[in-house]
């Protein structure tokens, strides 16, 4: 059966960040950093919906939109929180503002996941 991910873009990567207890070197004191952990996969984002739902200030309009992504990975293995970022092939950096959204055929596996996220032109590689 054919589904959505037929059209995804290979090449994006899913970034998740866990804590990471490291000791200082200097003092022997524990301190906690952030590991980023890159899921290689397929993603599709979805054009821009100029609407009177988006955020519009002096200096910026906030660019919010919808990934659908699919991991290399088993889907029992994978997740995807608020706090997660995605990067396309083009080097674009979009940060996701809600946990992801599972789509399946009923009592099927997951096959990809929809996120809602924002634009974080910041980040953006190359």
């Amino acid at each position: 059966m054919v589904n959505a991910a037929i059209l995804f873009e290979p090449g994006w990567t899913h970034c998740t960040y866990a804590p990471f207890i490291q000791e200082d070197p200097d003092t022997g004191e524990p301190y906690t950093t952030r590991q980023a952990i890159e899921t290689p996969g397929k993603g599709l984002v979805q054009a821009p919906l100029w609407s009177g739902f988006q955020e519009t200030t002096k200096t910026t309009v906030r660019d919010e939109r919808l990934v659908l992504f699919q991991s290399d990975q088993l889907p029992e293995t994978f997740g995807i929180t608020a706090e997660d970022e995605f990067f396309s092939p083009q080097g674009h950096c979009w940060q996701a503002i809600t946990d992801g959204m599972p789509r399946r055929i009923p009592g099927k596996n997951t096959d990809y996941y929809a996120v809602r996220v924002r634009r974080e032109k910041g980040k953006d590689h190359g």
